[in-house]
């Protein structure tokens, strides 16, 4: 059997699209090929909700992120990291392939995997890429991006291979449905949540940890929107207060149906996640983007296929205020509309697919 890692913690956007590569292996692989998929994380990270949900095995490691100014908690940096080293090393010495996806649980595994002599395989999500698989790249046996621009950031991903992003099944389907079927599908999701299917419908998304600087947005133009005939469906976070349902308002802690959101709703604004561009994307969705202002700015790189495309507009965080929202709603609602009117052309072969081939052949090139 051969014995696949999965590295990458914190957030959904690190956690889902290794998941979604983790799912194709384990039930579209060939049957030549015997497989056990586990995943690398943190105690603390999203992915200890996740992960035995989608029934892997989780490892942990001390969590490690890079310190990004110099405080007296920084100094701890090397033994922590070290100490991250290690324990990835008595974990993936018996791995056959280390498939990393970023974030600051990645760099000490790249390492591990290093010296232990276990092929890396690197997916960069964002189309500017974190230090961790800047790192990862330098000794990967393949280097896969989302974004086609990302090739052009250093030598490290100059042959890199242009795959996509990994995202749930079910949010590629939505694309091949017909009109009749979205129609129905709508009608269901909307009867479900219990709203007036004859409103416009916004959908406001901030992430699986939600966003404040959005939610405070939402609050302050709601009164507004609703005098106005439209329905919020809106997803303020885990562990933030979930606001007082109302006719037309309907706030949740956290969404795990997202595809049907993408059906029922007629705008999004969302943060410019790498998986929430690809999403919006592949569902053929209209979104405005508000990227989140930390970083190296790659929420603002991962929205520019979208807006060239004309599927998304931008506003900067700083600027996105309750007034914003109530001048600009009408011309956005508009371009939503008008886009998911016209037709498009179905999507290619899922990333997950992709990168799962890619494993494969890797495996297929070794005896066990």
């Amino acid at each position: 059997m051969y014995r696949i890692l999965l590295v990458g913690g914190g957030t959904a956007g690190h956690v889902e699209p290794a998941l979604a590569v983790g799912d194709w292996l384990l039930n579209s692989r060939e049957e030549s090929i015997d497989i056990a998929c586990e995943f690398i994380g943190t105690r603390g990270g999203i992915e200890n909700d996740l992960v035995p949900a989608a029934g892997l095995k989780l490892h942990h490691i001390v969590k490690s992120p890079l310190p990004r100014r110099i405080t007296p908690g920084a100094f701890l940096w090397p033994l922590k990291f070290v100490t991250a080293f290690l324990q990835a090393l008595s974990i993936i010495r018996s791995a056959d392939l280390v498939l990393g996806f970023g974030g600051y649980v990645s760099a000490p595994c790249y390492l591990a995997a290093r010296f232990a002599k276990v092929p890396i395989f690197v997916h960069e999500a964002n189309a500017l890429p974190g230090w961790a698989n800047k790192l990862g790249a330098k000794f990967a046996a393949e280097i896969l991006i989302a974004f086609s621009s990302t090739s052009s950031m250093g030598p490290g991903f100059k042959s890199a291979k242009l795959v996509g992003m990994p995202i749930r099944e079910e949010i590629f389907v939505i694309s091949k449905l017909s009109k009749s079927e979205r129609a129905k599908n709508w009608g269901d999701t909307y009867r479900e949540l219990g709203i007036d299917r004859s409103k416009r419908t916004i959908f406001v998304f901030g992430g699986s940890l939600g966003a404040n600087s959005i939610n405070r947005a939402v609050a302050d133009a709601l009164p507004e929107l609703l005098n106005s005939g439209y329905n919020i469906i809106h997803s303020v976070g885990k562990g933030n207060v979930l606001p007082e349902a109302l006719p037309g308002y309907l706030p949740l802690a956290y969404v795990g149906n997202m595809a049907e959101m993408y059906i029922a709703s007629d705008l999004i604004i969302s943060r410019g996640g790498a998986v929430s561009c690809a999403e919006i994307d592949a569902s053929n969705s209209f979104a405005l983007i508000v990227p989140l202002a930390i970083g190296n700015g790659e929420q603002i790189a991962n929205a520019q296929e979208l807006i060239a495309k004309g599927s998304a507009q931008i506003c900067l965080n700083v600027d996105f205020t309750g007034k914003w929202i109530l001048a600009n709603i009408e011309g956005l609602m508009a371009k939503a509309i008008a886009w998911k009117a016209e037709p498009r052309a179905t999507q290619r072969e899922p990333a997950a697919a992709m990168i799962g081939k890619l494993v494969l052949e890797n495996l297929a090139g070794r005896s066990k």
